[in-house]
């Protein structure tokens, strides 16, 4: 009977030990470290400095026959106007907005990218306005060519025909579509190739005066009108773009580890632009008395292309990311 009572007061003790066991709180959760993940929509900032790569104009005069006093006036004023520019090629400042999507598989991130930017620099604005726009801008990326000819008589001693143009040009705004194949060197690290689609609105403003000036034993004489042509031209061009850079995310390293930089990512790019080739067409006409000298078409074209070399900072936004999975926490 002594045993008995024995063995019934440690299976007691047993049961109640287990019982206390299950009545103590659970340990408090704690969630893993995040993991740096690029998958995801994100929006951002960028600026930096453009660079024009083509800084030539091109124009040829052409003759197109005057009816006046001297019809070898327009073969002249053909010659003189045939040129070339080459512009002044300041850096430009552009500053704008960045939004994209990119999704991760292993060290693979692959993306689109889309971003738009306002040029500024390189002018002497008059209005405020600093062409993001297509604004009305005084543009001092330009130059000037003056071509001269000088032909024999018609008149005792001949006669010189003066073509002076001033052409400026400018890029308002410019607006990249980019696909982004990226590896990642640290999961934080990414290393990126990008291309795609540009446009942009590029504007030129052209002034050509023309004047003939014949010469007699006495001086010039038969003064002739000049001519003049005045030309603003606005335009959206639309070309391709690539390059590649690095972006970073900034809250796996030390000094950024706060939540305020978990969403944040640092990015260096620089990107080659072409929009292709532009083409303008302008009459310049000289009279005298009432009567058609000079008769000279005029056209200019050159080519719109250069470097774009910027960073950004780009936040990270959740909406379409999975909803977390609460713990599951057992309670008797």
């Amino acid at each position: 009977m002594r045993k008995l009572l024995l063995s019934s007061l440690a299976a007691t003790t047993m049961v109640g030990s287990a019982l206390a066991a299950d009545l103590r709180p659970p340990p408090p959760y704690v969630p893993p470290a995040p993991v740096a993940t690029w998958t995801g929509l994100y929006i951002g900032i960028n600026g930096g400095g453009l660079w024009m790569n083509n800084r030539d104009f091109v124009t040829t005069g052409t003759d197109f026959g005057g009816t006046g006093f001297a019809p070898s006036w327009s073969t002249a004023a053909a010659l003189a106007a045939t040129n070339v520019i080459t512009i002044n090629n300041r850096a430009q400042g552009l500053v704008g907005g960045t939004w994209g999507y990119n999704w991760q598989w292993g060290s693979l991130v692959l993306g689109t990218e889309s971003d738009f930017d306002g040029v500024f620099g390189c002018r002497n604005d008059n209005n405020g306005n600093f062409g993001f726009f297509g604004g009305n801008n005084n543009d001092t990326c330009g130059g000037t060519a003056i071509g001269l000819a000088a032909v024999g008589p018609p008149v005792p001693g001949g006669f010189s025909i003066l073509n002076q143009q001033a052409v400026t040009r400018s890029l308002d705004w410019l607006s990249t579509s980019r696909v982004r194949v990226g590896y990642l060197v640290t999961p934080s690290f990414l290393i990126y190739g990008t291309g795609g689609v540009a446009l942009g609105r590029v504007r030129v403003n052209s002034a050509i005066i023309s004047s003939s000036t014949p010469f007699g034993p006495g001086g010039p004489v038969l003064v002739t009108a000049p001519g003049l042509s005045v030309l603003n031209d606005s335009r959206i061009r639309a070309g391709f773009v690539g390059g590649g850079g690095f972006e970073w995310q900034l809250g796996t390293f030390g000094l950024f580890s706060s939540p305020f930089f978990r969403d944040l990512s640092f990015k260096a790019e620089a990107l080659y632009y072409d929009l292709g080739r532009s083409n303008v067409d302008t009459l310049v006409q000289q009279n005298r008395a009432g009567i058609l000298n000079t008769n000279t078409g005029i056209h200019t074209t050159w080519r719109n292309n250069g470097v774009i070399a910027r960073v950004g900072i780009n936040y990270r936004i959740h909406w379409f990311d999975a909803a977390p999975i609460a713990p599951v926490v057992a309670r008797y």
